[in-house]
């Protein structure tokens, strides 16, 4: 059942790659098929030395072999199928998102098809799935492993903690850290009479993409066709202009998405739309071509995660040249100046099918993937912000950058949507915030919204 639906699953944006290891050790078939909560009850939790034989774990990620940390990441799994042979990895890689997540939903809903481990971001959608006690509470592993505990720093903390969801427990390993950032091409600015370090504002910028307009020169190009795009610019406004805490407000629903606080938000997306700051073809852009237009000079500003420093930048005369420069996103209100949007990004979650082989083999595969030697070797080739602490040689100017702008923030938070308790609402903020290039105005985005929710209560 599971490969069956898998399959259908499959599209051009969709890739299963399978990586097969081959052994001949023994493992305990009483510890499997005992079903979900007996299976952890019976496991060994010390997973370093049980015996695996033929078990096979699959992967859903969003993994993209066609971006520099693709191979990083295939380098990891056949690393972990080396050194333990009895298990076989099979991946099944969606870079898309909303595919990604559409994918994840279908899968996750049948314990025929649910994958052995899936990537996410925390919030509503995972929570969910940890109350339908899905997910494998962490704590006895590393309860049995308490320096792999240790060797996580803070940034990931949103991702494993559901205590606000009623879960007790510690819930996922995280992996890879973010924050968004506004980045800029030095030449473009100067060329325009732009000192980038009168940019502290949003005003400040509106002020930078007007000048840069009326001189015939593209001040963003976001690929909105990429829904996520108005998504983290609607959460980082949020956070600049009302603070972090707005995040729990809507979620709770203390703030309403058609009140006054969001209205102010959508509006002030809307005004840089019609002004033609944000874009000349923003739903024919995806973000690839949106950084792609920028980092060859082709816009001045790109707002998007430091994910972007560690992407391969190899022949790219404005990176090599160092002209392209992070800057922390400018505020709306100076008083959540420090106030921004990021945190942990990717969290790695072992799905308990109920076959304790499977359970014990995942986890397994968490702990190698977040060795210190394995992240060590990622970060050097992929330098981004980690949730594992690690020293590593590497890194380039631009991570050097937005490294130091993390180190003076105060307050982070992920996708304004995950902190709501219904999982529709990723989407259904997005597809609403996309309908402004389609010339929605304020009132109307936050009615669809608000719609949206009844629909589902």
């Amino acid at each position: 059942m599971k490969k069956r639906i898998a399959a259908v699953l499959l599209s051009a944006a969709m890739v299963v790659t399978t990586l097969a290891g081959c052994g001949n050790s023994s493992s305990d078939p009483a510890k499997k098929d005992s079903g979900s909560k007996d299976a952890q009850a019976e496991t060994d939790y010390d997973v370093e030395n049980r015996e695996y034989k033929d078990v096979k774990i699959t992967i859903h990620t969003r993994w993209d072999t066609g971006d520099v940390s693709g191979p990083l990441y295939q380098n990891i799994v056949e690393g972990f199928m080396e050194k333990y042979p009895g298990i076989k990895v099979e991946q099944i890689n969606i870079p898309t998102e909303s595919e990604w997540l559409n994918s994840e939903s279908v899968l996750m809903s049948d314990k025929d098809s649910m994958p052995n481990i899936i990537v996410e971001y925390g919030g509503s959608r995972t929570a969910e799935y940890v109350n339908s006690n899905l997910i494998v509470n962490m704590d006895p592993y590393y309860e049995q492993y308490p320096e792999w505990k240790e060797s996580f720093n803070s940034m990931g903390d949103s991702l494993t903690d559901y205590s606000s969801y009623g879960a007790e427990g510690t819930y996922g390993v995280p992996f890879t850290a973010y924050q968004v950032m506004l980045f800029y091409n030095e030449d473009i600015l100067s060329q325009n009479g732009i000192d980038p370090a009168s940019i502290v504002s949003w005003d400040d910028l509106m002020a930078a993409c007007e000048k840069l307009k009326a001189n015939g020169v593209q001040p963003f190009e976001m690929g909105e066709k990429d829904d996520y795009r108005f998504g983290h610019l609607h959460s980082a406004l949020n956070y600049k202009t009302f603070g972090c805490d707005m995040a729990e407000k809507l979620g709770s629903r203390e703030v309403s998405y058609d009140g006054e606080e969001q209205t102010e938000i959508y509006q002030m997306i809307i005004d840089a739309y019609e002004k033609g700051y944000l874009g000349t073809n923003l739903l024919g852009n995806d973000d690839g071509q949106e950084r792609a237009l920028f980092n060859t000079g082709k816009s001045a500003f790109l707002f998007m995660g430091t994910w972007f420093c560690a992407e391969d930048h190899t022949g790219l005369e404005l990176f090599e040249n160092e002209k392209i420069h992070a800057l922390r996103m400018p505020y709306v209100n100076e008083e959540y100046k420090l106030n921004d949007m990021g945190g942990g990004n990717e969290a790695y979650y072992a799905v308990d099918t109920g076959d304790a082989d499977e359970v014990a083999a995942s986890v397994l595969f968490l702990k190698y993937m977040t060795s210190e030697s394995v992240v060590k070797e990622f970060v050097e080739g992929y330098p981004t912000p980690v949730c594992v602490n690690v020293t590593a040689e590497g890194g380039n100017y631009l991570s050097q950058e937005a490294a130091e702008i993390i180190a003076e923030t105060e307050d982070v938070r992920g996708d304004i949507e995950n902190y709501d308790s219904a999982t529709h609402m990723i989407n259904t903020v997005r597809q609403a915030l996309q309908s402004i290039a389609m010339d929605a105005d304020a009132k109307s985005v936050g009615k669809t919204i608000v719609d949206t929710i009844k629909q589902y209560e």
